[in-house]
């Protein structure tokens, strides 16, 4: 498996971060800062926030109020270029039913718009999945299609990698092999932000933590 020292001069910023729904404030003044080489784990119990502020700082969603910078630069006026530096996995694994497990990795790593940091049947092997190559999405479990979506992770040379639960359906054998990764990402100067209700603690990892609720 290849390693590529990712910039060490990224940083992600939210200043003031305000969203409500309905007149109730779910995302309530919410600043923070993660440089490379730093991981920021967001806490919080179910309707907190987590999942939104994660969409937030993804671009999929917009604050009502704040602002949120890549390198002293507004996310929204620098989409393109955004986009290109961050991975974002979201509950849904976004699996295309008619595709087989090969297809829907490559049509992930097309969608980059970057060179793969690993070939296909790499990531297929180091996900678990060997042998389901040609196995439609529909006819895989949502643990498969959940591995699926981490092979990014494998081959997306992004600075910033923004997860919400990713170890949701997986085993203790992926679970570990993704801690590995998420070191390994943090070490070579990578971004992780993220949330879990799985207790993490990744060793000599530099880990800032968000309570949200």
């Amino acid at each position: 498996m290849s390693s590529t020292t990712l910039s060490d001069n990224n940083e992600l910023r939210a200043d003031n971060l305000i969203y409500e729904i309905n007149d109730k404030l779910i995302i309530n003044g919410i600043s923070f800062s993660v440089k490379s080489g730093e991981m920021l784990f967001i806490e919080g119990s179910n309707g907190s926030g987590k999942t939104t502020l994660l969409r937030i700082l993804s671009g999929l969603m917009q604050a009502d109020e704040g602002q949120i910078t890549w390198n002293d630069k507004s996310i929204e006026d620098e989409r393109i270029d955004y986009n290109q530096q961050l991975t974002y996995l979201g509950h849904s694994t976004g699996v295309k039913a008619e595709l087989s497990t090969l297809e829907n990795i490559n049509f992930f790593s097309a969608l980059s718009g970057l060179p793969q940091k690993e070939n296909s049947q790499t990531a297929i092997e180091w996900v678990g999945l060997k042998g389901n190559e040609d196995s439609p999405g529909r006819h895989l479990s949502y643990g498969q299609q959940r591995r699926i979506a981490l092979t990014r992770l494998l081959m997306e040379p992004s600075q910033l990698w923004i997860l919400d639960e990713p170890f949701a359906g997986l085993d203790k054998k992926m679970i570990s092999a993704l801690e590995t990764r998420f070191k390994d990402h943090v070490h070579n100067g990578g971004i992780l932000v993220l949330t879990s209700h799985q207790h993490i603690e990744l060793d000599q990892v530099n880990t800032s933590r968000l309570q949200l609720g």
